[in-house]
């Protein structure tokens, strides 16, 4: 019945528009609330026609917000194989006429937010087609990337590559094809800046006769759905180095080698393991068991995030998209963009939905209900806000040349309380500790959550029994995140956090719960793996097999591939003073920091020594101990090495 009732309001606004209308706007990620209200580009901006390498250059990278329509072909060194790009500022949408061309150009963002790329054909680009490093919230739509005829597959680079922390993306009905290393997310192993960024939604794009990365995915986040996969040589969606990706409803071809990979890793138990989950794909030919093995099973839920169950494609449909749907298509430029972005969620009620302008729009009608069958006109100074309610809306913008319809969108406003919590309320094995930057100990978690509907600043309560919490203000913050201090294993912890509103009334929260189990600590040996882990420490067995002259006490160690982490358990021996020792293996190629702290507090810390091979460290001094006390190790890893701990001794 829900896709009755789609394919009804798609027939009906693609009737009323006076133009060829994309699907359905931004969907994903880049609607996500951090850092900025999701995405808008150059809304609000002049628009400016350009049909010169010159004229877009001058607009890309301008401080002011722009509405950019590229026409016609513009040519650049990238066909001569010399690097050859045009930098993109923040606050910028990039649209083509149908048509308009790039070639040997590529679009490069680094350090920048809030841009749309849209309706291009982008091709030999030298080095990538479209780059963005240490930059939020971009959604690329609707384009034709290509470089590859030549021999040498190998000398290009990305088609779409979204490197150096990036995060908040959306990719969508792009045609990407003929190359070798089509999209990458990460910027490979072993970089620190990655680590919780690189969020990621690619949907309704045709990803054909490329060999590998569509996309690879290392690190973050990514929500692979509805898209076409033809011609793959190596690989068509990668992942690695913990994480988390879902593949939904995507159509594999039968001419596609290998759907999933998980890449660098052999096992689960390796710091290079990515995980994936698949639902409802179609596989042209049957997966082998190797095959199922590269789905490691995924803990990422992307409606956690964002609504997208309208924008789902069924896998045989999705390969009738192509090539009508796919790639730039014919009046893009005239189709207004709203905000918030279709499907966002947690949106609050004190905000004023709104959209772009169109070139020459004399004017504009609004649609507006909460039923999608039932959408009156109405204007945007009448436009109010409940909590807890999904909306639904279009815009008609009229210019000389007729009417140009947005597609349907739908929002859902913030609940009235402060809502998902993280940690998950009930969670049971927390990561108390973060990593706060790639060379330094690891520090207490912060707490957070999602805002409320209507909010000024929060009240956090915390306690650690349900009887004392409202007498455990702990503190007021205008943000969605409060930081306890330093938190104990084994102790069950309750929190509420209560809205505040201007007029000063208070709604109240609900109470959440979470805790982290206490690990034992006593004398004699006791193995890392059997600690509580916190920020980028992992499990890695079977090493005894791999590294030659290299035993570890229990076949298992905590690896640490990059950034901080640590491990933590409780000491249940008796009161004294004692001589502790850490086992390590030190790697050749890089270096660690590794230091042992009791309570919080740092009793020493040593360096690996670029000498491959098993190390243990002794504490120079004796280790005062009372039962309770918490002891942990922390590392971090810097220059490319991976940071393995063995075992911990204390004895008498």
């Amino acid at each position: 019945m829900r896709k009755l009732v789609l394919s009804i309001m798609i027939l009906f606004l693609t009737f009323v528009s006076g133009t060829v209308m994309a699907q359905y706007g931004p969907v994903g990620f880049v609607n996500t609330n951090e850092g900025i209200n999701g995405i808008t580009g150059g809304m609000g901006g002049e628009i400016v026609r350009v049909n010169t390498r010159e004229q877009l250059a001058h607009y890309a990278i301008a401080p002011e917000p722009y509405i950019i329509i590229v026409e016609g072909r513009m040519e650049g060194n990238g066909l001569n194989r010399k690097k050859d790009i045009i930098e993109v500022g923040s606050n910028k949408t990039i649209v083509g006429v149908k048509g308009a061309e790039l070639a040997g150009i590529g679009l490069d963002i680094k350090g920048k937010e809030n841009i749309i790329i849209r309706n291009l054909i982008i091709h030999h680009a030298d080095p990538d087609g479209i780059a963005a490093r240490s930059s939020h919230h971009i959604w690329v739509d609707h384009c034709d990337v290509y470089s590859e005829d030549e021999p040498v597959k190998e000398d290009w680079d990305g088609l779409v590559d979204l490197t150096v922390g990036s995060s908040y993306l959306t990719v969508s009905y792009c045609y990407i094809h003929d190359h070798h290393k089509a999209c990458l997310l990460n910027s490979g192993t072993m970089h620190f800046y990655d680590n919780g960024k690189n969020r990621a939604t690619y949907h309704h794009n045709a990803f054909m006769r490329t060999d590998q990365r569509n996309p690879r995915i290392g690190y973050g986040l990514g929500h692979v759905f509805s898209n076409y996969y033809q011609n793959i040589g190596t690989y068509a969606i990668g992942v690695h180095t913990q994480a988390q990706v879902m593949s939904e409803q995507n159509y594999f071809d039968q001419t596609v080698n290998h759907p999933f990979e998980n890449l660098y890793a052999h096992s689960t138990y390796e710091a290079s393991c990515g995980f994936m989950a698949d639902r409802n794909s179609y596989f042209g030919k049957a997966l082998t068991q190797d095959f199922k093995y590269q789905l490691t099973g995924s803990k990422f839920l992307p409606s956690a995030w964002y609504d997208y169950d309208f924008a789902l494609t069924e896998p045989k449909e999705v390969a009738a998209l192509y090539p009508s749907k796919i790639g730039p298509v014919e009046g893009l430029e005239n189709e207004p963009i709203l905000w918030p972005g279709n499907g966002a969620t947690d949106i609050q009620c004190n905000v004023s939905p709104t959209f772009s302008s169109i070139e020459g729009m004399t004017k504009a009608e609004i649609y507006w209900g909460t039923d999608p069958k039932q959408l009156k006109r109405t204007e945007m100074t009448k436009i109010s806000l409940r909590p807890s309610t999904t909306y639904y809306w279009y815009v008609k913008a009229y210019t000389k040349k007729g009417k140009h319809t947005s597609p349907l969108y739908r929002f859902t406003t913030a609940a009235e309380k402060a809502a998902k919590p993280y940690p998950v309320d009930g969670e049971r094995n927390t990561q108390l500790r973060v990593a706060p930057t790639a060379e330094s100990k690891t520090l207490p978690m912060s707490l957070s959550w999602r805002p409320a509907a209507i909010a000024e600043s929060y009240k956090v309560y915390f306690a650690t029994t349900k009887e004392e919490l409202d007498h455990s203000l702990i503190g007021e913050t205008a943000i969605t995140s409060f930081n306890p201090g330093t938190l104990l294993y084994g102790q069950k912890y309750y929190w509420r956090v209560d809205a505040v509103r201007a007029d000063g009334s208070i709604v109240r929260g609900d109470i959440w719960t979470f805790s982290s189990p206490a690990r034992s600590i006593q004398e004699g040996r006791t193995e890392m793996e059997h600690l509580a882990r916190s920020a980028y420490a992992y499990l890695e067995r079977n090493v005894n097999t791999r590294f030659k002259g290299y035993t570890a006490s229990n076949d298992t160690v905590t690896v640490g591939e990059v950034g901080p982490g640590s491990m933590t358990g409780i000491w249940q021996g008796n009161e004294g003073t004692y001589q502790v020792s850490v086992t390590f293996y030190d790697e050749a190629s890089g270096q660690a920091w590794m230091g042992l702290s009791v309570n919080d507090k740092l009793i020493d810390s040593w360096r690996g020594e670029r000498v491959e091979g098993l190390k243990t460290h002794k504490v120079p001094e004796g280790v005062s101990l009372k039962p309770g006390d918490q002891i942990r190790i922390d590392f971090y890893t810097h220059r490319r090495m991976r940071c393995r701990i063995d075992c911990m001794d204390i004895v008498r």
